[in-house]
C-alpha cells in the first residue's frame, strides 16, 4: 500500500467526517466553512468556527466547535461584557489628589500633595482626551484656591493595585513594548514613552518626548557597518527590567543606527510626578521636588477627585483599538467590585465564575489575564458564541448596545481591512486578535440588527497573514451571502 496515498485518505476522511457530523443549518453558510478550512495554508493549523442564531442558538454552520484554541485578544469581548454587566455602563475610575498638613485660604500647602491612583487606565490618554486633563484639571483647582506653593513634595501612590504589575503569564519578550506594558495603581499616558535613540560615530544617545527623570537605557546592540555581509541584521529588541527601569536594548543593527519607538513605561507614576512638577512650575506654583514614591501617606485633606469617563466609552476604545492595559485595569476593578483583592487572578476568577452562574460551559476556557496576550489562553469557538449570545439581550436590558462598541469589518479599528471592498464589508461586529501564527474574531452579524454570533479561531496558519486575512473575507462574503437570504 503507498503509505503516502493512504495517509492523505485518511486525512480527507477525517475532514469530510468533521464536517458531515454538522447538522448545520444553512448550507451556504457550511460551504463557505468547508472551503475556508480545506485551504492548504491550514493544513497543519488548528481551527474552529462557529456561526449560530441568537434567537434559537441553531448552528448555521460550524467547524471544529469545541477545541480550545489560542483567543488573543479575542478574550477581551469576555472581560469587557462582564464588566458591562458587573459595573454597570456608568462605571467611573477615581483619582483623588489629597494634601498632608493644613491647607490656608490662598496660603501654601505646607505639607505634600499627594496623587493617589485608582486604577483609571485612561489618565492622560491620548486615545480618550478629555477637554480638560488630569493635570490641567489639578493646576486650575489649586490656582482657584489661591495656593501659589507646596512647601512638600509632590507624592505619588500606586498601591491600589498589588504587584505583580504584569500577569505572570506574559511573556518578557513582550514587556518592553507599548502593548505590553504594565498595569498600576496609578497610570498615566497610556503607560508608554517615546523613545528616540542613535548610534553614530558620537556614540549611543538616547531620549524620551516625555519629560522624565528615571528611565535609564542601556546599548547592547551590535551596530555593524551597512557593507557587511557576515552577520545578520535582525534589528533591534528589547528588554524591560521593571523593578529597575532599565531598558536593555539588543540585537544587530546597521551603522550608523536611527530609531524612534513606542516603548513600556515601567512607572508610569513617577511620569506623572515629573508631568506635574513641570505644569505646577509653568503655572508660577512653587513645588519642592523629590524622588518621592509612597506606598502609604497620611492624607488630610481632599483637594481634586477627578473622574473618568463612562465605562461604555472605555470598553467601546479598547475594543476597536485593542488595548490591553485599558482592558486589565478593567479586570483589576471587576475583582474590586466583587471584594477581592484587585489581582488578574481574582479577576479571571470571578469572571468564569459569572459566565458559569450563567449557564455557559467553561470547561474548556481557559483564562490568565482579561486582555489576551497571554499565549495560555484558550476556549473553543462554541463558547464564544454562546457567552456572545447571552450578553447582547442581557446588556440591552442595561441599556447598552454591545455590539456597537465592536469595530466593524472593511470599516473601522483593527478589523478595518478584514473584507474590505466586499459586499460583506460594514456587516460584521467583529472583535479581532493576533499574534504569531494566531488570528481569531469574535462578534456579531449584521451590525445594524445583530441576528447571529460569529467566532473564527485561527492557530498555526502557513500562510502570510495578509493572504489569511483575505481568506477571512472571502469566507465572510459567503458566510453574509448565507444569512441574508434567511
Amino acid at each position: 500500500i503507498n503509505m503516502k496515498l493512504y495517509r492523505k485518505f485518511v486525512s480527507a476522511v477525517c475532514l469530510a467526517a468533521s464536517v458531515l457530523s454538522v447538522n448545520a443549518q444553512n448550507s451556504a453558510v457550511q460551504e463557505a466553512i468547508d472551503k475556508f478550512v480545506s485551504a492548504p495554508s491550514l493544513r497543519n493549523g488548528s481551527v474552529g468556527v462557529q456561526v449560530v442564531s441568537l434567537d434559537s442558538m441553531k448552528v448555521m454552520g460550524e467547524f471544529n466547535p469545541y477545541q480550545s484554541e489560542i483567543t488573543a485578544s479575542t478574550m477581551k469581548t469576555v472581560t469587557s461584557a462582564t464588566a458591562l454587566h458587573l459595573l454597570g455602563k456608568d462605571f467611573k475610575f477615581s483619582t483623588k489628589v489629597y494634601a498632608t498638613g493644613k491647607i490656608t485660604k490662598k496660603g501654601p500647602i505646607e505639607g505634600d500633595l499627594v496623587v493617589k491612583g485608582g486604577g483609571d487606565p485612561t489618565l492622560g490618554s491620548r486615545h480618550l482626551p478629555r477637554e480638560v486633563n488630569f493635570i490641567d484639571a489639578l493646576v486650575a483647582e489649586l490656582k482657584a484656591r489661591g495656593i501659589k506653593e507646596v512647601k512638600g513634595n509632590i507624592v505619588v501612590d500606586d498601591s491600589a493595585i498589588p504587584e505583580p504589575n504584569v500577569p505572570a503569564s506574559w511573556m518578557i519578550e513582550d514587556l518592553g513594548y507599548g502593548y505590553g506594558t504594565s498595569i498600576h495603581g496609578l497610570n498615566f499616558a497610556d503607560n508608554e514613552l517615546k523613545l528616540n535613540v542613535t548610534i553614530d560615530e558620537n556614540g549611543f544617545n538616547y531620549y524620551t518626548d516625555q519629560t522624565q527623570s528615571y528611565l535609564k537605557v542601556e546599548n547592547r546592540c551590535n551596530a555593524i557597518p551597512a557593507e557587511t555581509d557576515s552577520l545578520e541584521f535582525d534589528g533591534l529588541g528589547l528588554r524591560l527590567d521593571i523593578e529597575n527601569d532599565v531598558l536593555h536594548l539588543n540585537g544587530n543593527v546597521k551603522f550608523p543606527f536611527k530609531s524612534r519607538m513606542t516603548i513600556a513605561n515601567p512607572s508610569p507614576d513617577l511620569l506623572m510626578r515629573d508631568s506635574l512638577e513641570v505644569a505646577l512650575k509653568a503655572a508660577g506654583i512653587k513645588v519642592k521636588h523629590k524622588n518621592v514614591k509612597a506606598e502609604k501617606k497620611v492624607a488630610t485633606s481632599l483637594v481634586l477627585d477627578y473622574k473618568s469617563l463612562e465605562l461604555s466609552k472605555i470598553v467601546e476604545s479598547l475594543l476597536i483599538r485593542s488595548d490591553n492595559m485599558y482592558t486589565e485595569c478593567v479586570l483589576r476593578a471587576i475583582a474590586s467590585n466583587a471584594g477581592k483583592q484587585p489581582t488578574s487572578s481574582n479577576g479571571v476568577a470571578v469572571v468564569k465564575n459569572f459566565w458559569k452562574e450563567k449557564g455557559l460551559d467553561v470547561e474548556g476556557l481557559f483564562m490568565l489575564d482579561g486582555s489576551g496576550l497571554s499565549r495560555t489562553n484558550k476556549a473553543p469557538v462554541s463558547f464564544f458564541t454562546q457567552m456572545l449570545a447571552l450578553a447582547l439581550p442581557s446588556l440591552k436590558e442595561r441599556n447598552v448596545d454591545f455590539e456597537l462598541l465592536f469595530p466593524v469589518a472593511g470599516k473601522n479599528g483593527t478589523v478595518r481591512r478584514v473584507a474590505a471592498n466586499t459586499p460583506a464589508a460594514g456587516k460584521f461586529a467583529l472583535k479581532s486578535g493576533s499574534m504569531s501564527h494566531v488570528q481569531c474574531y469574535v462578534g456579531y452579524y449584521p451590525v445594524d440588527a445583530p441576528k447571529y454570533a460569529v467566532a473564527i479561531l485561527i492557530n498555526s496558519f502557513t500562510c502570510p497573514r495578509s493572504e489569511l486575512v483575505k481568506m477571512v473575507g472571502e469566507m465572510l462574503v459567503g458566510i453574509d451571502a448565507g444569512l441574508s437570504a434567511e
